[in-house]
């Protein structure tokens, strides 16, 4: 598989002074890859950008990323939806994945991105070193 873009990123870094992936993983909350698509194309309050044939869409009022693969891709049509959340006072990351193609490529599209979650948390610094008034 080809190495996936980070689109998107700088939303998830910037919200997330201390950030750590969300266990819970569940739907997107479309029916399809391509419903979802549809409906945040259609809005006028998101970014869209392209790299490589995948299409990134940042929906800033949900605190979203929306990373959709491209047409040559096995795993499409595929998206990864990852939000940041509070939870109990500590920032996180949730991921969402609907990928209707491949399975194979699925599970390696699912792998990519749970490296990506990791690296991003990985890169913040630890709650403790973030307090200015240590």
């Amino acid at each position: 598989m080809r190495l996936l873009p980070r689109l998107g990123l700088s939303l998830l870094t910037l919200s997330a002074a201390v950030a750590t992936p969300a266990q819970d993983e569940g739907d997107i909350g479309f029916p399809s890859v391509e419903a979802a698509r549809s409906a945040l194309l259609a809005r006028d309050d998101v970014r869209m950008s392209r790299a490589d044939g995948w299409l990134s869409i940042e929906d800033p009022a949900n605190m979203s990323i929306w990373t959709f693969a491209p047409e040559d891709d096995p795993a499409h049509p595929a998206v990864v939806r990852r939000s940041v959340l509070d939870r109990d006072g500590q920032v996180v990351i949730r991921m969402d994945i609907r990928c209707e193609g491949d399975a194979a490529a699925c599970d390696a599209l699912e792998e990519h991105f749970l490296s990506l979650n990791a690296g991003a948390g990985e890169a913040l610094p630890a709650q403790d070193d973030a307090d200015p008034n240590r």
